[in-house]
């Protein structure tokens, strides 16, 4: 009986951290969505841009126009007219690392004059538990 309360209390302590991030995962992904729409010279070309990265130590891959017409990637639609910088930040929250996602892959779409026509921002959704009297338990929010 002994054994078997130790392993669900040891479970328990493996799935409650993701429990209390109060927002910390998706606050990470905001602030970085928040620092390309209100710092956008960060990223307004593509050099800007791998700049930005490399300073904070981020690795980068380049699509040409060129070499997304020979070979259009599956994730994107279509192509366009300039380049695409494709980058993974790191998430420094280590739960949220080890719970959610551990990077936030981040996409910017230019046009053939270098200038920013998009970006796009992705990480693991957070899970929710909705409670049977209303409300939900956020994992890894």
């Amino acid at each position: 009986m002994i054994r078997l309360l130790a392993i669900v209390a040891a479970i328990w302590l493996l799935l409650l951290p993701p429990v209390f991030t109060n927002g910390e995962c998706s606050a990470e992904l905001e602030g970085l969505s928040n620092e390309f729409e209100h710092q956008p010279r960060l990223v307004s070309t593509p050099n800007a841009a791998r700049a930005l990265f490399a300073e904070r130590g981020v690795p980068v891959s380049v699509i040409s126009a060129d070499d997304c017409r020979r070979g259009k990637p599956r994730f994107l639609r279509s192509c366009g007219s300039g380049p695409l910088i494709q980058a993974e930040v790191p998430v420094r929250n280590r739960i949220c690392r080890i719970y959610r996602d551990d990077t936030i892959e981040v996409q910017l779409h230019y046009d053939d004059r270098n200038r920013l026509q998009r970006f796009a921002l992705d990480m693991a959704p957070y899970r929710s538990l909705p409670l049977p009297w209303g409300g939900a338990i956020h994992w890894g929010r």
